[in-house]
């Protein structure tokens, strides 16, 4: 993809992240205990920085890539298991929310199809999975913690939810999002590498 149309797209996509974030941000107090919200902000982070790497024409290091293939993974497992299991697709109010769409749905196109096209997945290697492993359980942290110093009893999402499901329960999806974390994550580097072979 030319530096050009790279520039574009990564303005585009922080359009839409700022704008839906900002959409959010709006229609509750709880913006920032919502892995959606921190996921996006993270990735918006990285396209800011991309788009400021292009303009300088500085070239991106190995390290920061494991980090934006973490930011991948997280974003897809977002869009995954909102649209699977908490929104509904098929219903009208979920298209007429546009914040929810953009965060739950177009940043996640935008942010796979952009890092597709632009990064050599054969340079990402287990260090970026265990980096889209460490940002959920960093946000896990940050529930439970808060949940412990405040008293609050209120959970964002009903897979971690203490007073619904307990520790058992809790733990339970936690390892089994950390599967799929895993798995998304194997599936890209494997699918990237064999195209890679079959291009020679």
């Amino acid at each position: 993809m030319k530096r050009t149309i790279r520039i574009i797209f990564v303005i585009l996509y922080i359009a839409v992240a700022t704008a839906s974030c900002i959409g959010a941000a709006a229609h509750g107090t709880r913006f920032f205990l919502y892995f959606t919200n921190l996921g996006n902000l993270y990735c918006l982070g990285l396209m800011i920085n991309e788009l400021t790497r292009l303009i300088r024409h500085k070239s991106i290091s190995t390290s920061l890539m494991q980090w934006e293939f973490g930011g991948l993974i997280s974003i897809i497992v977002i869009s995954v298991v909102y649209n699977l299991l908490l929104g509904d697709p098929t219903e009208k109010s979920y298209w007429t929310n546009w914040p929810s769409v953009g965060l739950h749905l177009v940043t996640p196109l935008l942010y796979t199809l952009y890092f597709i096209a632009t990064r050599p997945m054969r340079k990402v290697s287990v260090g970026g999975i265990q980096c889209s492993i460490l940002l959920p359980y960093l946000y896990i942290a940050f529930i439970y913690v808060r949940h412990y110093i405040t008293g609050d009893n209120w959970f964002p999402y009903f897979f971690l939810d203490l007073n619904r499901i307990g520790w058992t329960g809790a733990l339970g999806w936690i390892i089994a999002l950390t599967a799929t974390f895993v798995l998304v994550g194997l599936a890209f580097i494997y699918a990237g590498r064999k195209k890679k072979k079959s291009g020679r």
